[in-house]
């Protein structure tokens, strides 16, 4: 399932939550203001990632529809603007493995591990307020499969019933919306309580991964692959 954590065994499961966020970033700030062809190349370099961990496409395709038509539309906007086939092609390229690269890193991170060790790191910086953060982003990781589920729960379960949104299109969005914001409140509320039914403290100082040297390799590599962007625009 799409931005879903697999228990697996790989090369980016091993790597520490903070090294693969910091992958995530440094991929997306460049290929969204690179040329067509290093989009390509980190498209395909972050395609190939996903085929090494066996990431479930077939399953994906069903919840990435609206992401597709997306990129589909992104690409028609940069044609009618550039009027170029190629630009249209690396921006729908670029979108899409900045969403790849996305996938990897929830498909590959437990969002509570990513929250301790981005607490860690900040808390340096921001003393306990960094728990606090981290906290508020594991929250929200977690509940982006949860919109997901809901979605396309509320979207089968509709189409069983054999309603169709053509008919009464206002209405039907618009009950269809509602039904899912209120199946998503009350999977927050039963979050919630389970947290505060644990005595979870957010700002205490929780045990992180350690980072080995393989994480230090790829953080020297994400540096100077911004470094080497940087002076290719210039």
């Amino acid at each position: 399932m799409i931005f879903h954590y697999r228990a697996a065994d790989n090369i980016l499961t091993r790597l520490n939550p903070n090294t693969k966020l910091l992958s995530v970033i440094i991929f997306s700030i460049v290929v969204s203001a690179s040329d067509p062809a290093l989009v390509f190349i980190l498209s395909v370099l972050v395609l190939f990632l996903a085929v090494i961990v066996r990431l479930p496409f077939r399953s994906y395709l069903k919840e990435s529809v609206f992401f597709l038509v997306l990129a589909a539309l992104m690409a028609l906007s940069s044609y009618i603007n550039h009027h170029c086939i190629i630009m249209a092609a690396a921006s729908a390229s670029g979108f899409l493995s900045m969403l790849l690269a996305s996938s990897l890193l929830m498909d590959t991170t437990m969002p509570d591990e990513l929250s301790r060790s981005l607490g860690s790191a900040l808390s340096h910086i921001m003393g306990n307020g960094a728990y606090v953060i981290s906290t508020v982003l594991e929250i929200t990781i977690s509940m982006i499969p949860l919109i997901i589920d809901s979605t396309v729960g509320m979207y089968e379960a509709r189409k069983a019933r054999g309603d169709s949104f053509l008919s009464h299109p206002v209405s039907s969005i618009s009950g269809f919306t509602a039904s899912v914001i209120s199946d998503l409140l009350d999977k927050a509320g039963t979050y919630t309580d389970a947290l505060y039914a644990r005595g979870y403290d957010l700002s205490s100082c929780r045990s992180v991964p350690c980072y080995h040297l393989r994480d230090w390799v790829i953080i020297i590599a994400d540096i100077l692959l911004l470094l080497l962007w940087v002076l290719m625009i210039d």
